[in-house]
């Protein structure tokens, strides 16, 4: 059954303070717990001091998240890419769950899924989006 309340935030943002590898898997541990209990889908990933974050689910539950984001100290020059209702979720089928994308494998896997739904223009803007980060795949 359609939901007509899903929606899709996708942003990027510069880190304030460079996390340590403690905090950061603290971080990514705290963000698949909420979003994985909360049914919100999606991918985050941050490399080079850049944050890439994509947010799917019902938007009472994302819009709020979404506003705890804009406030946290640990982002500034928020880019906003969209913020919109959609019809079907994307990364409601990759993994079952929110994913936190730390390797290169994990990059590669995720720009494969999205080569392989590219029929959503939206997998299509997505892949273009991960392209700069595909060259880090080596660091």
């Amino acid at each position: 059954m359609e939901n007509h309340n899903n929606y899709t935030i996708c942003y990027f943002s510069d880190e304030t303070v460079t996390l340590s590898e403690a905090d950061m898997e603290a971080l990514f541990d705290k963000s698949t717990s909420f979003n994985n209990a909360h049914n919100i889908y999606g991918i985050f990933l941050h490399i080079a001091g850049k944050y890439l974050q994509i947010l799917e689910g019902d938007k009472a539950v994302i819009d709020p998240l979404y506003s705890r984001i804009l406030e946290d100290s640990r982002h500034k020059n928020i880019y906003e890419v969209f913020n919109k209702k959609t019809d079907s979720l994307i990364f409601k089928e990759y993994n079952s769950k929110f994913s936190i994308i730390k390797t290169a494998e994990d990059l590669d896997d995720i720009n494969r899924y999205l080569e392989s739904n590219r029929y959503d223009s939206r997998c299509d803007k997505l892949a273009r989006l991960l392209a700069p980060f595909m060259m880090f795949r080596e660091v």
